[in-house]
């Protein structure tokens, strides 16, 4: 999503004087807020972990991560689980976890089939994307890993 497209959408949000508005798609999410905190502007790039945020005189600065993220993806649609029980007690993989390649991060629930989830990256697990037990698709990011 190109700079042009954000400041179209924030002079919209403001001329229909919408108070809280967010856009989510698979590689972007954008969310403003024109509450009493102030004007707030939050885009971020998904697919390659850059936000940029805006304050009220509608000046962008951007604001990049590291851009040193790997992402582990789903391989198939179906329900992502953390462990192989549908209660989470005990997770496979957690925040601040070391992984290697080929190392086992879930399992994606298919056609009653549990099939697990390995990594093709190695390094440590920065963030879980999914929630144990929610639905996802084909290629969408699971985890980030630095």
């Amino acid at each position: 999503m190109n700079l042009e497209k954000v400041e179209q959408l924030i002079k919209l949000v403001k001329t229909n004087e919408v108070k809280k508005f967010t856009y989510k798609d698979f590689e972007h999410e954008i969310s403003i807020d024109f509450t009493e905190g102030g004007a707030n502007y939050n885009v971020s790039n998904q697919s390659s972990n850059q936000s940029s945020t805006a304050n009220s005189n509608d000046t962008l600065q951007e604001e990049t991560t590291e851009s040193s993220y790997q992402t582990v993806k789903s391989p198939m649609v179906g329900t992502f689980f953390l462990q192989d029980e549908k209660e989470l007690t005990n997770p496979i993989v957690k925040v601040g976890d070391e992984i290697k390649k080929g190392d086992t991060i879930g399992y994606i629930e298919a056609m009653k089939v549990l099939n697990e989830v390995t990594s093709d990256v190695a390094g440590v697990v920065d963030e879980i994307l999914v929630d144990h037990g929610s639905n996802v698709e084909y290629n969408q990011q699971i985890i980030n890993v630095k």
